[in-house]
């Protein structure tokens, strides 16, 4: 039986079974968690397990046409990430929520 790579919770929450990679993965909690608290790097590598995040972010940027806006913490070395907007959105809502 093949095992499943991908974690199985993200903030309390099951992560669906349709996702199948990390690029499904940070997708999804882009998309999920966009009108809520931003994902941060460290959520990224330590609670989804995708050390290779950015490669994944770069991809959805310039490949897929997805708005990710990324923002600096006051922390040093610390980041977060908004989902601005993406091609199929339909809502028309692209505003940045702060944090």
């Amino acid at each position: 039986m093949k095992t499943r790579n991908i974690v199985g919770t993200f903030r309390g929450e099951v992560i669906p079974a349709y996702i199948k990679n990390k690029s499904q993965l940070v997708a999804y909690v882009l998309v999920r968690y966009r009108k809520e608290e931003p994902i941060s790097n460290g959520e990224f590598v330590f609670d989804l397990r995708c050390t290779r995040f950015g490669a994944i972010i770069h991809n959805l940027r310039h490949n897929d046409g997805w708005v990710i806006q990324t923002v600096q913490s006051k922390e040093q070395g610390k980041f977060v990430f908004y989902l601005v907007s993406k091609p199929d959105d339909v809502d028309g809502n692209t505003n940045l929520r702060l944090v």
